[in-house]
């Protein structure tokens, strides 16, 4: 999630054409909300998915999949240092993000009850809050708070 910042800052833009409400991309407050394919591949990725599930994808280097005008999630492609997540590598793999009110209570609660984090707390402006965490067995996911819908 942190590129989808970077590429809305490259294209100067704040995410026109995507379901918004008050210029906040709407995405579900609870629950899973984002899902991210870390992937060696970005460009086979996206005709995959979307020749099997009907997914599509917005331009540049941050590939958003969209359900319609409904982001649900994103493409990665490969780091500068290679085939290589802060949540893993080299094998390319899917990332499920949680909703949660407060990231940073999360983390707190997360590391008291023996989990890690691999990636630290970052705002997306337009988007929310994000963080990469491990359970205390190993398993990578992200948990999300989307920002508030202006009123």
């Amino acid at each position: 999630m942190r590129k989808m910042n970077d590429e809305a800052e490259k294209r100067g833009d704040d995410n026109q054409g995507l379901a918004e409400s008050n210029g906040a991309i709407q995405i579900p407050r609870k629950g899973f909300n984002w899902h991210e394919l870390m992937t060696t591949d970005p460009e086979a990725a996206q005709r995959f998915y979307q020749e099997v599930t009907g997914l599509t994808t917005t331009p540049g280097e941050y590939k958003m999949l969209m359900a319609g005008n409904i982001p649900v999630g994103g493409l990665v492609g490969p780091t500068p240092e290679g085939p290589v997540w802060p949540s893993g590598g080299p094998e390319p793999h899917w990332i499920a993000y949680i909703g949660v009110e407060d990231v940073d209570a999360a983390i707190k609660k997360a590391l008291e009850l023996g989990g890690t984090v691999f990636l630290p707390a970052t705002d997306i402006p337009g988007f929310g809050r994000v963080a990469g965490l491990r359970d205390p067995q190993g398993a990578a996911f992200g948990i999300f708070s989307p920002t508030q819908a202006k009123k």
